[in-house]
């Protein structure tokens, strides 16, 4: 089986040497290793020097996480991978991870998988929002209990692209991720994009990433800027298009979103919550 692991960065050199030496040292080899270096500066260029193994590919400008992983795909596909593993550049891979996802395939063989994930720790604990559920009538994305991370296999139906590994035979049937998403919800709208077309995404528990978040780099914290445009703008266009609650639904993120813009004081920060909110009618799925 042919497994190609698909790694985004923009300029975090650190964080992305660290990524590879632990994808490198799997206990169940990869085929392949693929960065996608999103225009980063020369300092990255100077990282990857160090791992002749890896297919780097370069764009050059930065097409955000989104645009990153829909040409990583695309290149991986390429290459003849069977599956992929995505995970951003501060996503650090358990020893077993690869080994760990490939065992649980066996058990699914009638489940039409379509991507296997991970748990996800943050901060020294479970981080369970990676990993949800979706409820179209009343939009609400419930992660997916922790107890639930003692059995071996959980269904699920939306998980962030932080150790998501994906059947190829899906993608070439629903094709690639929204490269137009620039960040945020990419990985949303693709598993429900999954599940629309009848395959599965599970979650393995015993598989884990440990995910180097910024502390500050919560929506709640900072002013409200492209982040929070993106993540805004990109959710209200999946739950317009996955969804079938009443339109008043939409207002739970809408004020959310407008509550952290005011907080800033700023004119700045208003104009940009609109503009998500206009805007994510014009974003195309």
């Amino acid at each position: 089986m042919n497994v190609a692991a698909v790694v985004v960065t923009h300029n975090r050199p650190e964080l992305l040497a660290n990524a590879l030496k632990a994808l490198s040292a799997q206990t169940c080899a990869l085929q392949s290793l693929i960065v996608v270096d999103n225009a980063s500066a020369p300092e990255t260029a100077q990282v990857l020097r160090g791992f002749v193994q890896v297919d780097v590919l370069r764009l050059e400008q930065n097409v955000g996480g989104a645009g990153g992983f829909a040409a990583g795909v695309e290149h991986a596909m390429r290459q003849g991978a069977d599956w992929m593993l995505l995970l951003d550049d501060d996503a650090m891979a358990a020893p077993d991870l690869v080994e760990q996802l490939l065992a649980a395939l066996p058990e699914m063989r009638a489940q039409r998988v379509g991507a296997l994930c991970t748990a996800v720790v943050e901060f020294g604990r479970l981080a369970v929002m990676h990993r949800r559920y979706f409820d179209p009538k009343t939009l609400r994305e419930p992660a997916v209990a922790s107890e639930r991370y003692g059995e071996p296999f959980v269904k699920v139906d939306t998980a962030s692209f932080v150790g998501f590994l994906l059947n190829t035979e899906a993608v070439r049937e629903i094709g690639l991720p929204n490269a137009s998403f620039f960040l945020a919800y990419d990985d949303t709208e693709y598993s429900l994009r999954l599940g629309s077309a009848g395959w599965s995404i599970w979650l393995v528990p015993k598989a884990s990433v440990t995910h180097l978040r910024n502390a500050k780099g919560r929506l709640r914290d900072g002013p409200y800027g492209m982040k929070h445009y993106y993540n805004l703008r990109n959710q209200l266009a999946v739950f317009r298009h996955y969804g079938s609650a009443p339109g008043w639904r939409l207002w739970w993120p809408i004020v959310s979103h407008g509550m952290i813009a005011a907080r800033d004081l700023s004119v700045a920060s208003l104009r940009t919550w609109i503009k998500a909110v206009r805007d994510s009618r014009r974003v195309h799925i």
